[in-house]
């Protein structure tokens, strides 16, 4: 069982978290609108000091390519879109085909199931992540778990990440009923916005992967 941690803002946190066994780190950009979101500038000196062999990921809601290309400057391993479309994806993976993409779909029912089927032509990986009207993720809320499986054995092979009020204390549960490629937290980890609870973060991996 692979663990991400998500909208991480302090080499304190990073540190921590691969310290206790996460295998990618996830970094908001290029998305004013989250709390979690990080100046390029921060996120370019955070990425520089994550160490080898961390999967570093760059999350963020925009579009726009111009924008995109600077965070790709940022060298993560991954690029984390919650907004996408197959013409912009097309033209990253031309210029960066060592760059994995993992396409964020919210879960809502059988046809959201439908769409992420879709999106697996465009990416290495799909996150199975709790629907929002005011953020990309990090709602602190879950989903039907069922409806993840059933998108799990749909596009099986392909990897699926499960994300969405993921918690110390129903991760397990989570991963036994979803048997996911990964599982990413965010919130469920945090002492408040931004700042990672250590003791969670920890107990997470270990939950994870138990």
């Amino acid at each position: 069982m692979r663990v991400k941690i998500c909208g991480l803002m302090r080499m304190l946190d990073i540190t921590a978290a691969l310290d206790y066994g996460a295998d990618a780190v996830g970094l908001v950009v290029g998305t004013p609108t989250a709390q979690r979101n990080l100046p390029l500038a921060k996120a370019r000196k955070l990425m520089k000091s994550i160490p080898p062999f961390a999967t570093k990921v760059a999350v963020t809601t925009t579009s726009n390519l111009k924008l995109l290309n600077k965070i790709c400057t940022l060298n993560p391993n991954a690029l984390q879109l919650h907004t996408y479309n197959a013409r912009t994806i097309r033209t990253l993976r031309e210029r960066r085909p060592e760059l994995k993409i993992i396409l964020s779909t919210p879960i809502r029912d059988h046809e959201s199931l439908s769409e992420a089927e879709q999106n697996t032509k465009y990416s290495d990986a799909i996150l199975a992540d709790s629907p929002s009207h005011t953020a990309i993720g990090g709602t602190g809320k879950s989903h039907d778990w069922k409806l993840t499986a059933e998108l799990r054995r749909r596009i099986h092979p392909h990897p699926l990440i499960l994300a969405g009020g993921l918690t110390v204390s129903n991760v397990r549960s989570a991963v036994e009923t979803v048997r996911p490629y990964a599982v990413d937290v965010s919130t469920g980890v945090e002492e408040r916005v931004g700042v990672k609870d250590h003791r969670k973060m920890k107990e997470f991996v270990t939950n994870a992967e138990r």
